[in-house]
Parts: C-alpha cells; structure tokens; sequence
C-alpha cells in the first residue's frame, strides 16, 4: 500500500512496481542475471504462441486476479486476443477482448500523439513554451512559468514536484487543478532529474484543448479513437452506465479479493482518464508499430511518432544488469530487453492495472489489461510474450515477480514497528480538533466528530481518524479502492505558542486552521 506522501513520487499507477511507469523496471530488481540475447532466427507465431493459454491462466489465479484480457499484435495483425477469468468476482460474466477495463496511465501515450499531431498541424512545437499556449499555466517559479516546453511535460522533467492530492478525492476540475499547480513551492531543479507527474499530463491535455479549439475528450474520440475504430474506448466513466461487458475494478478487503466502485477521475484528463478493451488496444499499438500509419490512413508523421519513442531523460539508478538503458520519452517508457528497444507503458488506477508494450523492430506488441491491483501479471504476461517471440529459453516470470512480491511483503511485516507500549492520549478533547483546515494548493479538509471518532473529509474522499499516539491520528479511508491506493495515512495536529491549534498535516501535506 502507499501512503499519501509516496503517492507524490508514483503515477496514477499507484503501484510499488510502478516507479517510473512501465513495470519493466521493477523486473530488474528481481533478476539475478542478464537475460539471454534474441537467438538469431526468430521461432514463428504459432511456436511463440504455443502454451500462452495456459500460462496465462496459471498466472492468473496464482496472483489472484478475478478476470484479465490479452491481446497480441504481430506485423501489423492481431494473432492472439483472448479473455481469462470473471468480469466481477462472484459472477459469471465472462471476460472476452471486447470487456471494457480502465487504463490509467497508459492513457498518457494518446495525449503525447494528440499533441503529436498538432505538432505536426504545425500549431505547436514539442519545444514550444507551454505558457504560449495554455496562459493559464503558471507556476510558483517564473523560469519554470516561461521556459517550460510542451517536451518538458510530456518527458517529466518539469522538476515540479507532484502531488496526488491536488486530483485524487479534491473534487477540483482541471483547470483548477492547474491555477492550484502555482501554490507547489517543491522543486527538484527543472530538468533536473526525472519525477514522474501526473498534473503536468493534466496540463498536457488541457494544452491539446486550448490549441485545438475543443475539449480533450473530444479530440481524443474524434482524431484517434474513431479513425481507429475503437468502438468501445472512453475518456468517462459517465460512459459505461448502463454498458455491457464492462469489468469490475477489485482490491483486497481483509485480505479477499473485493469488487469495488469505479473512481470518477474525469479531473486527471490526460494523466490517465481512458477506459478500454484488449481489442481497441491492438489498434492503437497497430498505429504505433505502423509507424504513425493506420491501414493505409497516416494519422501521425513518422517522424513525430518516432520523437515519442525516443529517450527524453533517464531516471536515476536507471542502468541496471537487466536493461542497458531505460529511459522515458513522451508519453512513453523507452528499454532495452535482451538486446531488443522496447517502447510502453503501464496504467493503474483503484482495482484496475494495464500494460502495453511494443518491440518496434520486432513488429510486436502485447497489451494486458486485469480488473484488480496491486498484482504483477502483466509484467509477467507481457515479458513471456516478448521471450517466446525472441527465441531461445523461456523464464517464468510470474513464479520469479509472486516469489519477490511474497518476500517483499514478509520483509515489509518483520519491519513494521511494535505497538506503542504505552499511547499517550490527546492533548485536548476530540471535539477541540474539529473544524475546518486549509492549504492554498489543496482545499479545505472538514474535521467533525461521529460516533466518537474523528472524521476527515476532503470533497471525494473520507476517513476516520483512528488514534495512534498523543495528537497523532491514522486516516481509515472509507472507499476500499482508497484504502488500496493510501493504505492508513498519518494525520497530525500542531499547536501554537497560546496551546490552541494551527495546523493539520496529512501525510506531509500541511493545512492551516481557519
């Protein structure tokens, strides 16, 4: 689980493997020794296709995953699209390539080709100030204000720092979101160092929106989505009321796979709003692999498609015995794999994981997309798919990832203090704390007291408050997806020099009393 203050640092995957974005790099972590290299002759589809049923299927149940869809594209076709599991735990709806699941971050790879083909419209420039084209972007820093480019968005070099809480459960609109972004005051240098950011695809978006004259959604549907003909792909989930196939997102509650509601994050836009199926998504690796091309329609010039396939910076610690390089470009995550570029990019977002990757000399591309999160089967799918495609030996990389998820949570637990002997109780009454605290960036936070508890609320989101020691709290949120994402974040309560309080810090974020 995350807290609120690493939720800064992660994307809307807000997964532990998903670090820069892709799960790939997570891998490394786990690998011992360098993967073999492609073996001269490549086997043929069928050969590489060979056992993926059952693999899949094991996979899926050791990491417990009620329902997943894989689709696999080979020199510009389909060759494998299959579904596994249930689109709701309990139920007995099937999933199928067409069942509908949300993508997350993957989402971020149609913003950079939405501001790809305005580039190429010649209505930006990838480095073109953002604040020529969106005024309203303004930042705590001028320099970063003037000099910011539309690259820099797309690459996460902005050096801003992010925060989760400006989208997730504030009730803000986007372009809130983005007037708010000026009252960030941490930085980590501009392009600095890589830091995945979730406002600045916000941003990207809305740039798209300003330039073209029409809101996001809409461009995404219109200039992407419809050429394509992915029927069953939305920027909404308003969209899949009343749908049918439509996965469920689940999590864990008490330690059993739960179904659970979506989340409406129609505020994040294009950091990762996109919901959509195994079959859809093969179109769009299609264009991809295609080289911007789809049958026969140019949709994206070459040479701006291959802009975003290409390294823009490289995280730290990024070099590991695994992968020689690992970079990100715009929108997307750039490795090598055994001695083959791998292009793509994971998505996540309360009970939904996805991944999408592509070996652009191989023609080859792999989209997985599961209904429950935290869970690693679609970087054990998708590197399966990308070694039998290769050739020469075949890992079990899921048996390789449960086995480091499993010793990583043991360790976590042996690591976790002990109980307090003795807790400390509040300084004042509970109904003392009560009232409303406030933070220029991320709005009001409502304290009131119920049932003898404390109670947190944030415009979409809310927790009880659980005591913890003296005037330090633990926020239980009540949506289990929020649980999965937060787990238990600490809540504590500063006083001034007269004994009264002044401020509320939520998992480092700190609101001033009013």
């Amino acid at each position: 689980m995350i807290s609120i203050a690493r939720m800064k640092h992660v994307i809307l995957s807000a997964t532990a493997l998903t670090l820069i974005s892709p799960a790939l790099p997570a891998l490394a972590q786990t690998a011992t020794t360098a993967p073999a290299p492609a073996t001269p002759s490549s086997p043929s589809t069928s050969a590489a296709l060979e056992g993926l049923d059952a693999y899949i299927e094991a996979a899926r149940q050791a990491w417990e995953v009620p329902g997943a869809a894989v689709v696999v594209v080979k020199d510009d076709k389909i060759v494998y699209a299959k579904g596994f599991g249930v689109r709701e735990e309990g139920k007995a709806g099937k999933v199928d390539p067409d069942t509908v699941f949300a993508i997350g971050s993957a989402t971020k790879a149609f913003t950079a080709a939405a501001l790809g083909m305005l580039v190429d419209e010649k209505k930006i420039a990838w480095d073109g100030a953002v604040h020529d084209y969106l005024p309203s972007f303004e930042m705590d820093d001028p320099y970063v204000t003037r000099h910011a480019t539309v690259r820099d968005l797309l690459s996460h070099r902005t050096g801003v720092v992010t925060n989760g809480n400006l989208w997730y459960g504030s009730g803000f609109d986007r372009k809130e979101i983005i007037r708010r972004m000026q009252f960030q005051t941490e930085s980590i240098g501009f392009r600095n160092q890589f830091q995945y950011q979730n406002e600045m695809f916000i941003v990207a978006g809305e740039v798209v929106s300003s330039v073209a004259g029409t809101s996001y959604d809409r461009f995404i549907a219109g200039r992407i989505f419809a050429p394509l003909g992915m029927g069953r792909s939305y920027t909404s989930i308003t969209a899949l009321k009343g749908l049918a196939n439509v996965a469920a997102p689940h999590v864990r509650v008490d330690g059993k796979v739960t179904p659970i509601e979506y989340r409406l994050i129609d505020n994040v836009g294009g950091a990762g709003v996109i919901n959509s199926s195994a079959h859809d998504m093969a179109q769009w690796v299609r264009l991809q692999l295609g080289g911007g091309i789809f049958e026969g329609k140019p949709l994206i010039a070459p040479a701006t498609l291959a802009e975003m396939h290409t390294g823009q910076i490289v995280p730290r610690g990024a070099p590991t015995t695994t992968f020689k390089f690992t970079e990100y470009g715009l929108g997307w995550g750039v490795q090598d794999y055994r001695g083959q570029k791998i292009v793509q990019h994971s998505g996540a977002i309360d009970g939904m994981q996805s991944i999408v990757a592509m070996m652009p000399e191989k023609k080859l591309g792999v989209v997985v997309l599961t209904n429950s999160m935290p869970n690693m089967l679609g970087a054990a799918v998708e590197l399966r798919v990308l070694d039998a495609f290769l050739g020469g030996p075949v890992t079990d990389h899921s048996a390789v990832l449960k086995k480091a998820s499993d010793d990583a949570a043991r360790i976590a637990r042996e690591k976790t203090a002990p109980a307090t002997a003795t807790v400390s109780p509040p300084t004042l009454a509970l109904d003392r704390y009560a009232g409303t605290y406030s933070s220029a960036m991320l709005g009001d936070i409502i304290i009131t007291l119920a049932d003898g508890k404390l109670v947190l609320a944030r415009p979409a989101v809310s927790a009880v408050l659980d005591h913890d020691d003296k005037d330090k709290f633990k926020a239980r949120w009540k949506s289990p997806g929020q649980m999965s994402v937060f787990g238990q974040t600490p809540v504590g309560f500063t006083f001034g020099s007269a004994g009264q309080i002044t401020t509320l810090e939520l998992g480092g974020d700190k609101f001033t009393r009013k």
